[in-house]
């Protein structure tokens, strides 16, 4: 039996055996501090999206496009009761859409923070500046009857109306003369045209001859989060910059990247037509140049992470404290473990509950020097030895740092970790390896 082995019965083993159940056990406060981690980054994540709806969420700009009525007939044939065929000729109309040749656009976000509470949310007020050419061209559709460039109109798609500041320019010059200027109206009357379905329009009236158009445009907008250009000419040419360090980009990469970002993409990127009706499944946002305000990690995202890592670092303490047992030739109770890894578990609640009210690396710092005075100072009244609690202080000290460093260096924490374990195994089988006696080979009869 096992329980029979020198082994087995050895103080050693028994510790180790001990530190194990420990271990298990913590995992019981550690899984309640990552729930209510969990719950509390979801009720920041509603606060987020409450202000983003009041303020504005992430916008989408599409346009400007050109949309032309025309008038198109049906003849459908039909046979009478005597066998005579007959034709009925019905007329309908629809829209025709005209995408731009060439399309340039500036965007600027400017962001700022908006509180409710304890949280906050990033949003951005945006400049977006540009202008747009569109030739235009005698349009042959099946079945048409004609076209109405007289009743012609010229739309800008933004995702959130609301967030519509102020638009301080939006004028149109067909073949280089200025057109009649005409009152933005809301809607852009294209619901089912994904990416144009919201925004504004402008009803523009166009001669028959006209050959080219030109849009200039000035526009303020609120927004959070993020912002996403539809690239819809033939050519677009987007230019984005921001004074948020941290952005990120998705869709289309830029092609420059620097403190602005530069996007160049030709309509071969994309599956729809520069010309096409709006009865046509047409999916606009088949394709987007997206920048988003990224926050690298909240600090709830880092307290999770380092939750995950709890389990670790308390086990590694315990292994810390019975290193310490084996190097100072002192022994501690199990009492005295299972106090030091509450201690350590009441680390990550306090950081939890510091980081909401300060930056997250005050509150870990504050919430790391709980445990690492309070723990150092029990061992040095324990061991009635003030050099024994400095010696545990400084173990204390770097085990904190590591963790630090992991959350810091996301991409390394693997390794850091993998090498903190080794080095804490290297450790303890050194000093361990005068310790463990082998089990004495029972007597022949």
């Amino acid at each position: 039996m096992l329980s029979r082995l020198p082994l087995a019965n050895s103080p050693l083993s028994k510790k180790l055996i001990f530190i194990a159940i420990l271990t298990l056990v913590v995992m019981i406060p550690l899984g309640l501090i990552e729930s209510l981690t969990s719950d509390r980054q979801h009720l920041y994540h509603g606060v987020v999206n409450e202000i983003g709806r009041s303020w504005g969420e992430q916008q989408t700009i599409a346009g400007p496009a050109l949309v032309i009525p025309y008038t198109y007939e049906v003849v459908q044939e039909s046979i009478s009761d005597t066998g005579k065929m007959t034709k009925a000729r019905h007329t309908y109309d629809s829209e025709l859409v005209v995408l731009p040749e060439q399309l340039n656009l500036a965007v600027s976000l400017k962001h700022s923070f908006l509180s409710r509470g304890i949280f906050r949310s990033l949003v951005y007020k945006s400049q977006v500046t540009g202008s747009a050419q569109f030739r235009l061209e005698a349009y042959t559709l099946p079945n048409l009857v004609s076209l109405h460039p007289d009743q012609a109109r010229l739309v800008f798609g933004i995702s959130a109306n609301q967030a519509i500041d102020k638009i301080n320019r939006f004028t149109a010059k067909a073949d280089q003369q200025a057109a009649t200027p005409q009152r933005l109206m809301p809607g852009t009357r294209l619901e089912q045209l994904r990416g144009l379905d919201r925004g504004f329009h402008q009803p523009i009236a166009l001669r028959p001859e006209s050959k080219q158009l030109t849009v200039n445009f000035d526009i303020s907008l609120r927004g959070s989060q993020g912002i996403s250009v539809l690239p819809i000419g033939q050519q677009t040419e987007v230019t984005l910059s921001a004074d948020w360090p941290h952005p990120s980009f998705h869709g289309l990469l830029p092609t420059e990247r620097q403190i602005t970002a530069q996007w160049d993409v030709s309509h071969l990127t994309r599956n729809y037509p520069q010309v096409f009706t709006k009865i046509q499944e047409v999916n606009l946002q088949e394709i987007a140049a997206q920048a988003t305000l990224f926050e690298p990690v909240t600090h709830y995202g880092k307290i999770e992470r380092a939750v995950k890592y709890g389990l670790l670092f308390i086990m590694l303490t315990s292994i810390m404290l019975l290193i310490f047992e084996l190097g100072q030739q002192q022994v501690l109770s199990s009492i005295q473990y299972l106090l030091v890894a509450s201690a350590m578990a009441l680390f990550y609640l306090l950081l939890l509950s510091l980081s909401e009210h300060i930056s997250f690396g005050y509150a870990y710092l504050l919430a790391a020097s709980v445990p690492l005075v309070s723990v150092s100072a029990y061992i040095a009244s324990v061991t009635a030895s003030r050099r024994r609690g400095v010696f545990m202080a400084i173990m204390l000290l770097a085990l904190y740092s590591v963790l630090y460093s992991i959350l810091k260096l996301e991409d390394y924490a693997l390794l850091m970790g993998s090498g903190l374990l080794m080095m804490v195994l290297l450790i303890l089988m050194y000093l361990t390896r005068h310790r463990v006696e082998e089990p004495s080979t029972p007597q022949q009869d």
